[in-house]
């Protein structure tokens, strides 16, 4: 990690909440600054839901689905899972509060200029070379697009530190006092590593202490050195340069020894080489003060902002104030869309409401495809205790769109509560039969014969469970020996390699 990342790190330790605002609260989260995504054929299409008069659908409601689910893929990583249904509603609840929000800014009548959007990027993002790598990282292709998005930031960030004085929150004065004083020095980092040269510790400790001795002659240009010998491509092209920063910051964002080796130095002053896990590092002191009269004031205002943005969305007050907006836009709030109406009436219980919205949806072009949804109306019949209906809803479902496990174990249940317990049976071991070599298919299978009473059959999906994974434990086995024989005999002929087992494949796919 070279000190620009360092660098990057401290910033966010700062400002967590810039430029990508993300407010993380009880009813749910804003993404601020996304880009938009681009329109495709299967964009969400229509009217989705209504908010205070405000109505949502179309491409600006295809990018809440978008944010939804990534939300869930994120989730994947602490075990939860989402179905296509949860994440519509998702996207619904994202929408509300999303709008509800917005509108309360649009209220207050705040605006930001391009010198604010200057200001910030500048502060943030001061090179061109970081810009651009920003821009990438978060999907932005267009600067225009992201200067937008950093504007619409702003105005949020100013929004929030309005009503945070409103609702009368208070930051402690040590710790706006605490981001005053402010640090900048500049450095030389002799690394361990330079380009595709890797130097030895003494090596590199020899090389700092030249650059030492030619830092400390007189008349030495610092700047000028950092651009010549630093190994950090973050600071050298500015001379070596790190901060201006608020002094709490650089103790808490830099590395110790770094941090130690320059609260050592008095103002102008250079220091030894230092070592951290970087390198050795030649530390300049710039300066570390404390402003004062007008820039003193300037500066406190802005610490107090910035403290005020970054605690107000976990104060109590606060959340109550948003929650109270999201109760009022939700009492306000109309559902268009048949499918995501349905979803909700299923939640309830409310059956031959879900019945009849599910109906509308699954003849919207837009969900014509939607697995998910002729499954929930088919166990929303079977609720009412009409399975006929259930089969029928099932054998809308395209062709093409029938060969997953979850829509046949749907058909079979419905053909189970009809009666027909037969083309239950079969439909599940033409299935188990197709997919023979598939574990989690097997695992599913099981479970509904096990559920509908099937004892032999879900018997037989366990011996064949039993089968495949003592298979999988096999070519495992076989992949595991071949790896240690080629390790044992790294010499062997490419014709001998040639004969070795594949790592084993994925049989578990769905």
């Amino acid at each position: 990690m070279s000190m620009m990342s360092i660098r990057r790190i401290c910033q966010k330790v700062l400002a967590p909440v810039i430029i990508i605002l993300v407010i993380g609260l009880t009813v749910g989260m804003f993404y601020i600054g996304i880009p938009q995504l681009s329109k495709e054929p299967t964009s969400y299409q229509g009217k989705a839901i209504k908010i205070n008069g405000k109505v949502i659908g179309g491409e600006e409601f295809n990018n809440y689905l978008m944010r939804a689910a990534q939300q869930a893929s994120q989730m994947q990583q602490y075990g939860m899972t989402y179905n296509d249904a949860q994440i519509r509603d998702t996207a619904l609840n994202i929408a509300l509060q999303d709008t509800a929000f917005n509108q309360e800014i649009s209220k207050a009548k705040i605006t930001a200029t391009e010198t604010d959007v200057d200001k910030l990027i500048k502060k943030y993002l001061p090179t061109e070379e970081e810009l651009q790598s920003f821009m990438e990282k978060q999907g932005y292709t267009d600067k225009n697009e992201f200067r937008k998005a950093v504007k619409n930031d702003i105005v949020k960030q100013k929004f929030i530190t309005l009503k945070a004085r409103q609702l009368k929150i208070k930051v402690p004065k040590e710790q706006i006092e605490g981001m005053l004083e402010q640090i900048q020095v500049s450095h030389i980092l002799i690394g361990l590593k330079s380009g595709n040269t890797t130097r030895t510790d003494a090596e590199a400790l020899a090389r700092a202490n030249e650059v030492y001795a030619k830092a400390t002659a007189s008349n030495a240009d610092f700047s000028q050195l950092a651009k010549q010998y630093s190994d950090d491509p973050g600071s050298k092209d500015q001379g070596g340069v790190i901060g201006p920063m608020p002094l709490e910051q650089f103790k808490g964002s830099m590395v110790k020894e770094f941090v130690d080796g320059s609260l050592a130095l008095k103002a102008g002053e250079v220091s030894r080489p230092v070592k951290t896990e970087y390198g050795y590092h030649i530390i300049k002191l710039d300066s570390k003060d404390v402003p004062s009269g007008k820039e003193y004031k300037e500066k406190y205002k802005e610490a107090e902002n910035d403290l005020l943005l970054q605690s107000a969305p976990y104060n109590q007050s606060f959340q109550n104030w948003l929650q109270g907006v999201y109760k009022k836009a939700q009492a306000n709030m109309e559902v268009m869309d048949p499918a995501l109406k349905a979803y909700r009436f299923k939640q309830e219980q409310k059956w031959d409401e879900a019945a009849k919205a599910y109906e509308k949806a699954i003849k919207m072009a837009y969900y014509k495809n939607k697995i998910d949804l002729y499954i929930d109306a088919s166990d929303v019949y079977l609720k009412l205790k009409q399975p006929k209906e259930a089969i029928k809803v099932l054998k809308r479902v395209p062709a093409q769109s029938q060969d997953i496990v979850d829509y046949q174990i749907a058909l079979a249940k419905a053909y189970n509560d009809a009666g027909q317990k037969n083309a239950a049976k079969q439909t599940l071991t033409k299935f188990s039969a197709a997919h023979s070599t598939e574990t989690n298919i097997h695992e599913s299978l099981k479970a509904a014969f096990t559920e509908m009473k099937m004892t032999a059959e879900a018997k037989k999906e366990e011996q064949i469970i039993a089968t495949l994974k003592q298979k999988e434990e096999e070519m495992l086995q076989k992949y595991q020996q071949n790896l240690n024989q080629k390790a044992a005999n790294p010499e062997a002929s490419p014709s001998a390699e040639a004969t070795q087992s594949p790592a084993p494949s994925d049989s578990t796919a769905n």
